[in-house]
């Protein structure tokens, strides 16, 4: 295999690995944050960012899953579950496309969209 061969080939799995990972967020988030740690490293930097973006968005949803948990004493929490459920699949579903269309992430790291 040529150079240029297997750099597509290189490229076309990671991104299957990263549409892998951001399914697996959505349906199952611990597999999906596990394949995103484990790929990271390796990845292509365009890949690398939605998998750091997936990493942050897992750990920023546990994070409000866990305050709308607190706040279900005070009926508040259920429709801050609703919101963080929402932004957690928006997130999810952002990345997935950004990476269909070969877009990085501009900044991974951001806390809203």
């Amino acid at each position: 295999m040529t150079d240029i061969q297997s750099t597509t080939a290189t490229s076309t799995d990671s991104k299957t690995l990263g549409f892998i990972a951001g399914l697996l967020m959505i349906f199952c988030a611990p597999a999906g944050v596990i394949l995103s740690y484990i790929d990271r490293g390796k990845a292509t930097p365009l890949v690398a960012s939605h998998y750091n973006y997936l990493i942050g968005t897992f750990w920023k949803g546990f994070l409000f899953m866990m305050i709308s948990l607190v706040l279900t004493f005070v009926v508040i929490g259920f429709f801050a579950y609703i919101a963080t459920s929402l932004w957690y699949l928006f997130r999810c579903i952002k990345s997935l496309v950004y990476l269909h269309r070969g877009e990085p992430i501009a900044n991974p790291s951001t806390w809203l969209a």
